[in-house]
Protein backbone atom coordinates (compact mmCIF):
# COMPACT_ATOMS: atom_id res chain seq x y z
CA UNK A 1 0.00 0.00 0.00
CA UNK A 2 1.39 3.22 -1.09
CA UNK A 3 0.64 6.60 0.94
CA UNK A 4 -0.54 9.39 -1.13
CA UNK A 5 0.27 13.23 -0.17
CA UNK A 6 -3.54 13.53 0.27
CA UNK A 7 -3.82 10.89 2.69
CA UNK A 8 -1.07 12.48 4.93
CA UNK A 9 -2.55 15.71 3.90
CA UNK A 10 -5.88 14.34 5.54
CA UNK A 11 -4.40 12.86 8.00
CA UNK A 12 -2.49 15.89 9.47
CA UNK A 13 -5.37 18.03 8.95
CA UNK A 14 -7.44 15.49 11.07
CA UNK A 15 -5.28 16.33 14.12
CA UNK A 16 -4.22 19.57 13.88
CA UNK A 17 -8.48 19.77 14.07
CA UNK A 18 -8.58 17.70 16.77
CA UNK A 19 -5.79 19.12 18.66
CA UNK A 20 -7.24 22.45 18.14
CA UNK A 21 -10.88 21.50 19.63
CA UNK A 22 -9.62 19.76 22.06
CA UNK A 23 -6.96 22.08 23.24
CA UNK A 24 -7.62 25.75 22.25
CA UNK A 25 -6.15 27.57 19.18
CA UNK A 26 -3.25 29.05 21.16
CA UNK A 27 -1.61 24.90 21.92
CA UNK A 28 -1.97 24.09 18.27
CA UNK A 29 -0.28 27.00 17.08
CA UNK A 30 2.46 25.89 19.77
CA UNK A 31 2.42 22.64 18.71
CA UNK A 32 2.38 23.57 15.00
CA UNK A 33 5.11 26.14 15.45
CA UNK A 34 7.33 23.11 17.20
CA UNK A 35 6.65 20.84 13.67
CA UNK A 36 7.31 23.64 11.57
CA UNK A 37 10.98 24.48 13.38
CA UNK A 38 11.40 20.92 13.83
CA UNK A 39 10.67 20.28 10.13
CA UNK A 40 13.21 22.85 8.77
CA UNK A 41 15.97 21.62 11.29
CA UNK A 42 15.47 18.04 9.62
CA UNK A 43 15.81 19.44 5.95
CA UNK A 44 18.37 21.11 6.66
CA UNK A 45 20.39 18.35 8.52
CA UNK A 46 19.82 16.34 5.67
CA UNK A 47 21.09 18.67 3.31
CA UNK A 48 24.61 18.76 4.69
CA UNK A 49 26.55 15.44 4.96
CA UNK A 50 29.35 17.15 7.46
CA UNK A 51 26.88 18.19 9.93
CA UNK A 52 25.19 14.62 9.46
CA UNK A 53 28.26 13.01 10.49
CA UNK A 54 28.72 15.12 13.25
CA UNK A 55 25.18 14.39 14.84
CA UNK A 56 25.68 10.23 13.70
CA UNK A 57 29.38 10.38 15.99
CA UNK A 58 27.91 12.71 18.94
CA UNK A 59 24.68 10.00 19.22
CA UNK A 60 27.09 7.24 19.18
CA UNK A 61 29.48 8.85 21.92
CA UNK A 62 26.35 9.63 23.78
CA UNK A 63 24.73 6.32 23.70
CA UNK A 64 27.75 4.65 24.34
CA UNK A 65 28.52 3.01 21.24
Amino acid sequence: MTVSGKLVGAAVGLLVGLVFVLAGWRIALILLGFSLAGLLVGVWLDSREDIKRRVRAFIERASGG
